[in-house]
């Protein structure tokens, strides 16, 4: 992995536990996948980036995605599994 791989992975947990500040998030790297599993409110979500869409995306185009995520989740009252990236 890269370092600039582990930035933008860094700055995606920072701002999802900025943005849901009452909520745990927790991060899990496995071969291809950056996993964020958040919990809040007693509903957990997953939501999972890709490798390839860190080393293609730069880092405004990543926060704004995760600017989408954090209003899906907080208006989500079931858990959510959120892939991005993962069309093939």
């Amino acid at each position: 992995m890269s370092a600039d791989i582990d930035l933008k992975a860094c700055t995606i947990l920072e701002r999802l536990s900025a943005e849901l500040s009452d909520a745990t998030v927790d991060y899990c790297c496995t071969q291809d996948l950056h996993e964020f599993q958040i919990t809040r409110a007693g509903v957990k979500h997953e939501v999972g980036f890709m490798e390839r869409v860190l080393e293609l995306r730069d880092i405004p185009d990543i926060e704004h995605v995760v600017n989408r995520l954090v209003e899906e989740i907080k208006t989500s009252t079931q858990p959510r599994r959120i892939r991005i990236g993962n069309n093939g």
